[in-house]
Order: structure tokens, then sequence, then C-alpha cells
């Protein structure tokens, strides 16, 4: 009689169990919207195969002055210098006058740099003039957003 009380009570007890650890998961039943159906509010990528093949060779040739633009805009604050890698940069926007014989392009790239573990500062904006004569030239650095809090 002992034993199939004992039975009974691991039962019951492992049944308890299971709910309790199932309960937290349960809140999403229901839901209309997967994760995954949820907009990315960056385009941040490292499959390069997604991308236009013209976005490839923009990031692929700016990556340097991203990078030391990065560099300076942190080292100028006092902040720990951050790494920006190819697959946290997105090209975000490419201007010119139209109306130029020989216009100046300006090159907007959006990126997440990070420092440590892939730990990200925030998303960052860099604009760059292209001229004609290929001078690279860095227009504004700024913030986009902070790092979420953890």
């Amino acid at each position: 009689m002992n034993q199939i009380l004992h039975i009974k009570l691991r039962t019951v007890l492992g049944i308890a169990c299971l709910v309790i650890c199932l309960l937290p998961s349960t809140g999403n039943i229901g839901k209309s919207v997967a994760a995954q159906d949820r907009p990315i509010a960056y385009p941040f990528t490292s499959d390069w195969n997604s991308l236009p093949l013209s976005d490839v060779a923009l990031i692929n040739s700016y990556l340097t002055h991203i990078q030391d633009a990065c560099r300076a805009y942190y080292a100028e604050r006092d902040e720990e210098i951050p790494t920006v890698s190819w697959y946290y940069v997105s090209l975000k926007e490419l201007k010119a006058a139209t109306q130029s014989t020989n216009p100046t392009v300006h090159i907007t790239f959006t990126f997440m740099p990070y420092v440590g573990a892939h730990n990200p500062v925030g998303v960052d904006e860099a604009t760059f003039a292209a001229s004609y004569t290929g001078q690279i030239t860095l227009v504004e650095y700024r913030r986009a957003e902070d790092a979420a809090a953890p």
C-alpha cells in the first residue's frame, strides 16, 4: 500500500513540475504574429546572396572608411572603441544632384558597432561624399539609435 502511495505521489509531483515548466511558454499560444513575421528595424545579414551585388560592392569598398569614422567618433568621446563588421552594415541611401555634370554622390550606411563578444553599442549612420575624381569624404557620422538596455 505504501509503495502505491509513493508511486502516485511521485506521479503527481512529476506532473506538477511539468506543468510549472510549461506554463511560461504557453503565453505565446494564440498570438497571431510569429517572431519571424515581425519587420526588422535594420536589415543586417551575413548572407551576401540575399543582397544586391551593388550593395555588397559598396559595403566592401567603404568598410575601412566606415571603421575609421567609427573609431574617430568613439575616440573623440573617450568611449571604448567598437568594432564594425561587414555583416552589421547595410546600405541606407544613395543621393546625387541630378543637375550636375559631375555629381558628388552621397552614400549613407547604417551599421551596428559592437564591443567584446558582439555586444552592440547602438546603431550608427555614416554619410560619405564620393566625388567624380574618386575622393571620399566623411560628411556626417551620427548615432541613429542607442543600444537597448539589458
